[in-house]
């Protein structure tokens, strides 16, 4: 019988432990994971994270993950598009690169190899998913009157505005920091501070009644809440 589980996890936030343990939950449900990004930053080790969810994609190529903001300020750093002390702007704000340099500098103590597998890791992310009933994606969702397709990176990775509400299909995300996870029009914010001193969310529904969900959270260090 085929199992139609689908489980979306948070933000990481260099968590390496609770990355572990998301993705041996995902393999003990026999559910397909979906990472709503952020995977580096914050935590302990951007490099373990990164080389955790890497295995799991190697083993699980069905497995989506999405990019957050915080690993296209690693690849900026990467690609040398800028550097550790330079501010961004972005939407009507400005970010500095300085949040991505405890991970740019772990990243730079690996071999060639190690290097590159986390580039192309990184590279390959995508900015959103959908299914059939819901889309999955880093940042807040609102209607900016572009269809989800045309809509700019720094919008799917960077916006936390609700406003104007999105009136299309519901989405699950991450990048606004919470602490229990959250309804907010069309959306459901499942990024419950992981890398702040909170917890890793999974959010679980079966593709055949989406509309009722479950939630697992993992601790920071890989234990269940």
């Amino acid at each position: 019988m085929e199992n139609n589980l689908i489980i979306a996890f948070g933000d990481i936030h260099g968590c390496y432990q609770a990355a572990a343990k998301a993705v041996r939950l995902s393999e003990e449900l026999d559910a397909k994971a979906i990472f709503l990004g952020d995977y580096v930053d914050r935590g302990p080790s951007a490099v373990k994270t990164l080389q955790i969810l890497i295995e799991a994609q190697k083993k699980h190529p069905d497995w989506i993950f999405i990019r957050g903001n915080h690993d296209q300020m690693l690849l900026d750093l990467i690609e040398e598009k800028a550097s550790p002390m330079d501010i961004g702007t972005v939407l009507n704000g400005e970010f500095d690169y300085w949040q991505a340099a405890k991970s740019f500098f772990e990243w730079k103590e690996l071999d060639a190899v190690g290097r590159k597998a986390i580039y192309d890791f990184l590279n390959g992310t995508i900015l959103f998913h959908e299914t059939r009933d819901f889309i999955f994606c880093h940042a807040v969702l609102r209607d900016t009157g572009e269809e989800l397709g045309k809509k700019s990176m720094d919008e799917l990775m960077w916006n936390y505005d609700y406003e104007p509400h999105w009136t299309g299909k519901r989405f699950i995300h991450g990048h606004l920091p919470i602490r229990s996870v959250s309804e907010t029009g069309q959306g459901i914010n499942i990024n419950t501070c992981c890398g702040y001193g909170g917890l890793l969310t999974g959010l679980i529904f079966d593709e055949i009644n989406p509309t009722d969900y479950s939630t697992i959270q993992i601790s920071e260090n890989g234990g269940l809440a």
